[in-house]
């Protein structure tokens, strides 16, 4: 571990890894839930529950998985063989996630759903909590850790634009039996198997990119542990000892619950409360990522004018709040025009942009704040553990596509918004339920998230104080 500067390389193979993060959750948290509601006409509550069973099982398959690889011995070390050999079973599930076999029940398609996001879930996890990981080993640099965050963001931003962009423009074309092109079944198949090679690529760039330094990485302590899983018990007691972890963990989760509800309900939105057409909505995925990438960018510089990550990241997701919730809100007060106004459309994929800013600049915050809690960590104990911490940062990103979506489900159903209504067929005062329920939970979500990260405690200077404290008492000092 260093606390110089990577070079570039290094940095741009290892965040190709977070590609394949990127795709997984815009095929999650966009088109998944609308899929088997709109499409395959399962409940909205129901494919929610699916889909929040299922990260439930994170919560047990991330600890397990970060404690199993920070003890891992091998010749490729800690983090590389489950990198390596996570990579075809995570493609393989997701494939079938979306190719459900013909003429399911309801509750054959729950079944489905259910089991296939689980498998999805956890392949991904074998790969995604040894990857964060690997981040945090990589540097010790407290400006150097936010620029690598900001990096894996832009990379799963390009995941994103790929799915989101490049599907409707080449998969959900308006068609003219299909005028909003996503509740088109037969466009599914394609759009999977596009997705496939961006997940293989990710993960295998990002792992081979990376094993020349193996031999450089923190090596698994050598000492005697109790079973796995009572060894996972204990490491989880630990991390939850440090107060600053307790706060970021209920802050990214909260985060990613908010972020999973919205994404879910993107379509919903666009296509039902805003009516924009399919060339309407690509220009609003565009909008949104460019907005992002645009904020991931300047997250770096912006950490030398609003110098604790605490607070930049409390200010991103203000801003997000604000100017996602406000267009919804106005629009519901009739205090813009009604959709009839071309003008409305250009200012929901405007604000859309605009918001999305915040988000690029709150989402490396997390990971960054994460990478100084694990130098506490060894502060306190004396080894390094940072799959045991990851695996709350990869829990917290997969809430987006787990239980962002059944507080979506909830919402869809209780507005009354039946499985493949076109547009012209939902009533207004279901349009007036949706609204209302989106965009103050928006507000709500962001709140509870920004109150929780105000207890983070590891400043800038404090973090200085606990690498000078570990050097201190290091064999070559």
């Amino acid at each position: 571990m260093t606390q110089q500067g990577l070079s570039w390389r290094l940095r741009l193979l290892y965040g190709v890894g977070q590609l394949p993060e990127g795709v997984k959750n815009a095929a999650f948290g966009f088109f998944l839930l609308f899929y088997y509601n709109q499409v395959l006409g399962l409940s909205g509550t129901l494919a929610g529950l699916a889909l929040f069973i299922a990260l439930c099982f994170d919560a047990v398959s991330d600890p397990l998985v970060g404690s199993i690889s920070d003890f891992t011995r091998s010749r490729w070390g800690r983090r590389h063989p489950f990198m390596y050999w996570s990579a075809v079973p995570f493609a393989a599930s997701f494939f079938l996630l979306f190719v459900p076999p013909a003429g399911l029940s309801e509750w054959g398609l729950f079944g489905w759903l259910l089991v296939m996001a689980v498998l999805v879930r956890t392949t991904m996890t074998f790969f995604y909590v040894p990857y964060l990981s690997l981040g945090a080993e990589l540097t010790n640099n407290y400006d150097e850790r936010t620029l690598l965050a900001a990096l894996r963001n832009v990379f799963q931003l390009f995941g994103m634009f790929a799915v989101l962009i490049g599907g409707n423009l080449l998969f959900f074309r308006a068609t003219p039996e299909f005028v909003n092109g996503q509740l088109n079944p037969a466009a599914y198949l394609p759009f999977v198997l596009a997705c496939l090679p961006f997940m293989l690529a990710g993960i295998w760039i990002a792992a081979f990119g990376t094993h020349s330094e193996i031999p450089r990485l923190s090596q698994a302590a050598d000492h005697a542990r109790p079973a796995f899983l009572r060894a996972a018990v204990m490491d989880v007691v630990t991390a939850f000892r440090i107060p600053a972890f307790v706060a970021i963990v209920g802050a990214s989760i909260l985060f990613g619950i908010n972020q999973g509800m919205i994404q879910a309900l993107h379509l919903y939105m666009a296509t039902y409360f805003f009516e924009l057409s399919s060339g309407q909505i690509t220009l609003l995925f565009a909008g949104a990522i460019v907005g992002i990438v645009l904020g991931s960018l300047l997250s770096r510089p912006m950490a030398g004018i609003i110098r604790e990550k605490r607070n930049l990241f409390m200010a991103g997701s203000a801003w997000y709040a604000f100017w996602t919730s406000s267009i919804i809100i106005l629009r519901l007060l009739e205090l813009i025009p009604g959709n009839e106004d071309p003008m409305v459309a250009v200012m929901y994929i405007t604000t859309g942009c605009i918001s999305a800013v915040g988000l690029g600049v709150a989402i490396p915050m997390i990971g960054s704040m994460i990478a100084d809690v694990t130098d506490e960590h060894e502060r306190r104990h004396g080894v390094r553990q940072e799959g045991i911490y990851y695996a709350a940062a990869s829990f917290a990103g997969k809430a987006v596509g787990g239980a962002g979506p059944i507080v979506a489900g909830l919402i869809i159903d209780m507005a009354g918004i039946a499985p493949g209504s076109a547009p012209s067929e939902v009533s207004p005062e279901a349009i007036e339920r949706f609204g209302w329920a989106t965009g103050p939970s928006v507000i709500f979500l962001s709140a509870l998230s920004i109150f929780c990260v105000y207890f983070y405690s590891i400043s800038r200077a404090r973090h200085g104080q606990i690498l000078a404290e570990i050097e201190g008492r290091s064999p070559a000092s």
